[in-house]
């Protein structure tokens, strides 16, 4: 969960700065990426979790849902990281 955490706090912060500004081309490449890890944390299988791994269509949008499900019972947790 920490590095859940940590990562989603990272990438939440990132959706801020770009709902107000353009971000440079490295910094979309690091949001983007920040972001499939948090969701690679949610893949069923333990392989899938490890940094740069590829999801098929379909593993990529169960790990998708399980993260937004994720979001949806911790919504206070989530208003908490997107406040800072």
């Amino acid at each position: 969960m920490p590095e859940l955490v940590t990562l989603l706090t990272i990438y939440y912060a990132c959706a801020a700065d770009a709902a107000v500004g353009v971000l440079t081309q490295p910094q979309r490449f690091a949001c983007n990426e920040t972001y499939q890890q948090a969701k690679r944390l949610f893949a069923d299988e333990p392989h899938l979790r490890v940094p740069g791994s590829v999801l098929t269509p379909e593993q990529n949008t169960v790990a998708y849902l399980k993260l937004r499900a994720w979001e949806a019972e911790n919504a206070e947790l989530v208003a908490e990281l997107k406040g800072r």
